[in-house]
Formats: C-alpha cells, structure tokens, sequence
C-alpha cells in the first residue's frame, strides 16, 4: 500500500531525518488544550527516537485528557524544562506559531526546529516546516517520516498513530478523512493495532457525570436559519451541576451535525464570564473557517474554532449575526 507524497514534502521529510540523525536531544511537544492527535504524535516520536538512542521527552503546557492514558508514558508527559535547558532539535506538532504550545521554551532553545503541522491557518516557523494542510492528522505526517526512515514501529507506537487519525477524522466519519488515512491506519494495524480496544479505551469509558452532561447539553440543542445551523451551550453551571470535566466533552459537537438539513453545528462553551469558546463543523461546501478567521480563530474549512471576549448571550448573538448573510437564504 502507498500514499501520496509530494516532491516537495519529501525533500522536507528528508531534511528532518537528516535534522533527527544529526541530533542527540529533543524536545517534543503539541499545542495547549492537546488532543488525540497531538499527544499521540508526540509520544510516538518520543519512543522512536529513544529507541534510536536520542533523548527525547514529551511536554505539555495544559493537563492530558483522561481519556488518552492508556497510551504508552502518556502520564509520563512533562509540563516545564530545567531553566537554561537547550535542546538539539524541538518537533513542534500542529501549532499555528512556536508560542502555541504553551511557550514552555523559548525559540532560542533550541538550536533547530522542526515544525509539523495539517492546518490551513500556520506560520512557517521552524527551520524546516512540513505543512500539509490536505492531511487528515499529523499522525499521518509522522508516519510519513518513519516510513522514509525505514523504522518499523512497535504496537505502543502504532497504537498512538492510529489514536491520532481516528480522533482527528472523528472515526473515519468526518470530511477529512481521505484515501491515505485510511492507507495509514491499515498499515498501524500491521503493527498489532486493535481498532475495538482503542475505540473503547477513547470513546466507550465515559463517566456517569460527562454522560449527565451531555444529556443536559442535548435538551438544549437550538436551531436558527430555518434548521440550518443548529448550536448547543456548555455553561460553568452545567459543568458543576454534573460534575463532569472539560477534557470529557471533545466529541460534543459532533451532534450538532446530526440534525437533517443542517450546514453547521456550533458548540458554545462558557470559558469566563466575559470569555467564550466556540467551535464549529459544517458540511463539505461550506466554509467556516473564512468566517472564524474574523474572529482570530483557526482550524479547517469544515472544522474550527475561536475564542470571544464576552459573556455567552453576546457570543450566541454574534456568531449568529456573523453568519446571517451565509445562512438566510
């Protein structure tokens, strides 16, 4: 089985192998707020440049969600350096600039940089840049470059690959998801994956209380624009009522989707009483993303979100407004 590489991704690809071969130390690490995808990426190159004889570890500026530790040292993950620390190389993964992954080191610590990323909206930062924004997942990318350097991964590794496309295509199910995701999971299941036992540890262990929450959110489900965008609300309130956790509702907007007729989902989520995070999904031929970009948020044409300086009634309005002249026709 092959997948589609361009020319010009692979001359990057081969520049970070030379980069990783020529460096003895590593810092790796996602973007704030990490998800399936940038924890599973980072700790599959962990190991595989530890199993290289590197030094390598993993760093995150936010808490790992739950339902990520069953992946190999994912409780392993460290939140700050050694002041002064200079690393070889840091491999920054799916962050829009350096400062995304929660500047826990500064640019000047590390002699190079590589940055890896699948997102429309990115800065090429790093020294060598591998940007593939028709990718699903940076999963995908890294296993791009370990199959350039010819390393057959262990199960552990394969493991975190495939968490990272399973996640970010939203099961195989959301517009993302091309021809070469699934080329690469079929190849992560030659390594020993087992799609039920990652499908349950990720989407069949939640808690009483997300379950509760969830069940809240869903009775307040709303549509505007004659069915054609629906929204859900997730209020501090909600979160303390059901004693659910913030890392558990990931998935949540996915059923704003779920609704006939609809064109795009919004997941309103109280943040502060003046700060509101809002993400959205849409279907193939709208795009969101030229609307969120407005807002100084980011994502993919199907798939963003952005941050508002204000309370949950004046987010709802405005995100409304914002897609009035798109929706009210």
């Amino acid at each position: 089985m092959k997948n589609s590489i361009l020319k010009s991704d692979l001359k990057k690809i081969s520049e970070i192998s030379k980069i990783i071969k020529q460096s003895g130390t590593f810092f790796i690490a996602g973007h704030v707020k990490p998800d399936g995808d940038s924890i599973g990426s980072a700790l599959a190159l962990k190991s595989v440049l530890k199993r290289l004889g590197k030094k390598a570890e993993v760093y995150c500026a936010d808490e790992i969600p739950v339902y990520l530790n069953f992946l190999k040292d994912a409780k392993k993950i460290k939140k700050s350096v050694k002041k002064g620390e200079v690393f070889d190389c840091a491999i920054i993964l799916e962050s829009v600039n350096f400062s995304r992954m929660g500047d826990i080191i500064t640019p000047a610590q590390a002699k190079r940089i590589i940055n890896i990323d699948h997102h429309a909206m990115f800065t090429n930062f790093g020294t060598v840049n591998y940007i593939v924004p028709d990718s699903s997942s940076t999963a995908e990318l890294i296993l791009n470059i370990f199959e350039y350097m010819k390393i057959k991964l262990t199960k552990d590794e394969a493991e975190c690959l495939y968490t990272g496309i399973l996640t970010d295509t939203g099961r195989f199910q959301q517009l993302n998801t091309t021809p070469d995701s699934h080329i690469a999971a079929a190849k992560l299941l030659d390594f020993g994956v087992s799609p039920a036992y990652v499908r349950k540890q990720i989407y069949e262990n939640s808690s009483l209380a997300s379950v509760k929450l969830l069940g809240q959110a869903l009775s307040q489900m709303h549509t505007v624009y004659h069915g054609k965008m629906s929204y859900m609300v997730l209020t501090k309130d909600m979160f303390k009522k059901s004693g659910a956790k913030e890392d558990e509702m990931e998935s949540t907007i996915n059923f704003t989707m779920s609704i006939e007729g609809v064109k795009i989902g919004c997941l309103f989520k109280e943040v502060g009483k003046n700060t509101t995070k809002v993400s959205f999904r849409s279907v193939k031929d709208f795009d969101v993303l030229e609307v969120v970009k407005k807002f100084g948020g980011g994502g993919h044409k199907n798939a963003a979100g952005c941050t508002l300086n204000s309370g949950m009634k004046q987010s709802l309005k405005t995100i409304i407004n914002a897609f009035k002249e798109k929706l009210n026709g």
